[in-house]
C-alpha cells in the first residue's frame, strides 16, 4: 500500500512539473501528434493529396511551441520534406507569433478555438487556419495574387474603394489526433 501511495505521489508530482501552456498560448489539449491527408486544390479542382503528420508539442523553455508538419509518400512512407516552425507567445505585447526562422515572424490570432494569421510575400497573399473540432485539427492554407481582380467604383460613405483578391489556392488537411 505504502508503494502505491509512493507512485501515485510520484507520478502527480511529475506531472505537476511538466510545462503547461499559458491561457493566451496554444492550448494544452491541443498539443500531440496528429495525422491526415492533405487536399491541394486550384481553380480546377483537386489537384493533389499528399499525408502529412502535424506534431505540436510545448518546448522546455515557457511560452514556445513546436510546430512541425511532414508531407509523407504514400506509397512508401517516406518523408518528402519538414516544415519545422516555433510558435511564441509574447508576454510583453501579448500576441503570438509562428517563428518560420531567419527573423521572419508571422502574427497568429487565437480566435473561436482556431489560429489565424494573414501575410503577404512575394506578389502573393496567405490566409491560414488551424481550428481544434473535438479530438481533430483541422488545417486550411489559401492564397492568390495580389493584384485587385476588381475595384468599385469609389463608395462616398466608406470614402474609398473596395479591391478584390482571386483565391487561387486551397490546402487542407484533417488531422486525426494519434
Amino acid at each position: 500500500m505504502r508503494l502505491l501511495f509512493f507512485f501515485s505521489f510520484l507520478s502527480s508530482f511529475v506531472w505537476s512539473q511538466l510545462p503547461s501552456s499559458p491561457k493566451n498560448g496554444i492550448p494544452d489539449d491541443w498539443l500531440g501528434s496528429y495525422g491526415g491527408v492533405m487536399e491541394i486544390y486550384n481553380n480546377n479542382g483537386l489537384q493533389q493529396t499528399v499525408d502529412v503528420h502535424l506534431d505540436l508539442q510545448i518546448m522546455d523553455r515557457p511560452n514556445y511551441w513546436t510546430y512541425n508538419m511532414s508531407y509523407i509518400n504514400s506509397k512508401n512512407g517516406e518523408t518528402l520534406s519538414t516544415k519545422a516552425y516555433h510558435i511564441v507567445y509574447d508576454e510583453t505585447n501579448k500576441k503570438l507569433w509562428v517563428d518560420e526562422g531567419d527573423s521572419l515572424l508571422i502574427e497568429m490570432t487565437l480566435m473561436g478555438n482556431c489560429l489565424y494569421d494573414h501575410y503577404e510575400l512575394s506578389g502573393m497573399f496567405f490566409n491560414s487556419s488551424l481550428c481544434k473540432k473535438e479530438e481533430q485539427l483541422v488545417f486550411e492554407l489559401t492564397g492568390g495574387n495580389t493584384k485587385p481582380s476588381y475595384a468599385s467604383p469609389f463608395i462616398k460613405e466608406a470614402e474609398g474603394i473596395v479591391e478584390t483578391m482571386r483565391v487561387g489556392f486551397l490546402q487542407r488537411a484533417v488531422l486525426k489526433k494519434q
